[in-house]
């Protein structure tokens, strides 16, 4: 694992909001999209893809800390990843470190 800077802090979405955020992994080149949002005063980061029916989370609503896809309102929950009407599925979530201006995840 290594820690990735994904967004300058000053571009972080604010209280109740998300932003996609798209990068390449500077190891493994892997290219990932990523969801970011910013709930209950704390950023939480999943990636922007719903299991049930591929379309993005961020593209959707938020809803406390449930993500409704943009297609069908599939609710993620973006702590913990979990799908709220069947907790055997579930979504990566990274644990985000604030430093020098930006938010950085492990993965």
């Amino acid at each position: 694992m290594s820690e990735v800077r994904i967004l300058d802090l000053a571009d972080a979405p604010v209280e109740g909001e998300s932003r996609q955020v798209q990068f390449e992994h500077p190891i493994t080149d892997v290219i990932y999209t990523l969801g970011v949002y910013f709930a209950k005063g704390r950023y939480l980061v999943i990636i922007d893809l719903c299991k049930k029916c591929d379309s993005s989370l961020t593209r959707g609503k938020l809803n406390g800390m449930y993500a409704l896809c943009a297609r069908e309102d599939h609710a993620w929950n973006i702590k913990t990843g979990l799908f709220k009407f069947d907790r055997t599925q579930s979504i990566p979530t990274y644990r985000v470190t604030i430093k020098d201006e930006g938010l950085y995840i492990e993965i």
